[in-house]
């Protein structure tokens, strides 16, 4: 069972824990992490599994923070969870942040170089990993195939993604 910890709007901890999935109070919120890697101007993008909410759309790797687990660590387990590629810390910084819903998601850049053949997916999570052009994701955006969300952060912040779209 997973459990995260529940921070106040000013994300100071409340110093108690909730279960994964469980329902924030209108006081309640938590943490977690998205992260942009590109490489060769492209977008590191990956395919949600059909058993997830937005089954079959594309985002970039994330997730919720642990109880207990500090964002930087957040990002270390959930990059290598979900597409089995090992960050250190120097090889990504966080470039905003955004109040999605109940969640503070710090969004982190990177251009650590990832070569699709090496990564393992999570295939409870991810189903499908490619880099995407800047055709390509304009493609993906007007066939409505990426997470809402996600595209809302990446108009948030792609000035700060060292992409020349």
């Amino acid at each position: 069972m997973e459990y995260f910890d529940v921070l106040d709007q000013n994300r100071i901890s409340l110093n108690y824990k909730k279960l994964r999935r469980e329902p924030l109070n209108l006081e309640e919120f938590n943490a977690g992490i998205e992260m942009w890697i590109i490489n060769n101007n492209s977008i590191l993008m990956t395919q949600r599994s059909k058993t997830k909410s937005h089954p079959g759309q594309w985002e970039v790797p994330g997730g919720c923070s642990q109880a207990g687990e500090s964002i930087i660590n957040t990002v270390k387990r959930e990059l290598n969870e979900e597409i089995g590629i090992t960050f250190s810390q120097n090889e990504f910084k966080l470039i905003g942040t955004e109040l999605y819903k109940k969640q503070f998601v710090d969004v982190f850049y990177s251009e650590k170089l990832i070569k699709l053949q090496e990564t393992k997916l999570q295939t409870e999570e991810v189903e499908n990993i490619k880099f995407v052009t800047k055709e390509e994701f304009e493609k993906m955006k007007n066939n409505n195939e990426i997470v809402p969300s996600v595209l809302n952060r990446f108009n948030l912040f792609k000035t700060k993604l060292n992409l020349n779209w």
